[in-house]
């Protein structure tokens, strides 16, 4: 037999080990139809790919919140119409190629390669992120892209700094502050704002030092 897993060798070593110590045929015949079962072709297949499937580490991401280059609204409308246009072209167009509209006449073919362009476009923008940050069980890291945020205070921070929070009303950014004064600045209309505000309280109440809220003016 191929060789398998450290733990699912251990465990038929250890039937292999009952098995002598068995004291009555019955038991023994059970022990080694156990033992079949787990040597199995499927049995070592799966005890093969969990020993290959490497654990999750603890950092790994948990949360991700960001800031859409444009509003989510505008993006899924524009591709659900497009999407609908292109598909009325491409269905029309198996019947008549030609079709007028008003005073002109169109192909629907290139009406459903233009649509099918513009439905691409609307979910490649849908994509593109201005801000993000992201949350893990060790702490958060925030970046931008673009030039709308490019003042923003951003960079790596674990939870145990963490220290407060304040949300300024002139610009709609929420501060988060560290140990030793350290700045990380979050874009406060980002989507799932405040899902990303709670999280942030939460870990204010566990390491922080001030009240988690505190509203600007």
């Amino acid at each position: 037999m191929n060789e398998v897993s450290t733990e699912h060798q251990k465990l038929l070593e250890e039937i292999d080990r009952r098995m002598t110590q068995a004291t009555d045929s019955a038991a023994r015949a059970e022990l080694a139809a156990l033992r079949e079962r787990l040597t199995s072709p499927e049995v070592v297949g799966m005890a093969r790919e969990l020993e290959r499937t490497r654990p999750r580490r603890r950092g790994d991401l948990v949360l991700e919140f960001h800031d859409p280059l444009l509003p989510m609204f505008l993006t899924a409308a524009g591709c659900v119409i497009a999407t609908a246009i292109c598909l009325f072209a491409v269905v029309s167009g198996f019947t008549s190629p030609l079709a007028n509209i008003g005073a002109w006449q169109v192909n629907l073919w290139i009406v459903a390669a233009f649509a099918g362009a513009f439905s691409a476009l609307f979910s490649a923008l849908s994509f593109m992120r201005t801000f993000s940050v992201r949350f893990d069980t060790i702490g958060m890291a925030s970046r931008v892209s673009g030039v709308r945020w490019k003042h923003l205070r951003i960079g790596a921070m674990p939870w145990q700094d963490i220290r407060s929070l304040k949300e300024r009303g002139d610009d709609r950014v929420l501060e988060v502050r560290a140990v030793g004064g350290a700045l990380f600045e979050i874009p406060m209309r980002g989507a799932n704002y405040p899902s990303l505000q709670q999280h942030l309280e939460n870990m204010v109440r566990l390491y922080g030092e001030y009240p988690p809220r505190a509203s600007g003016t």
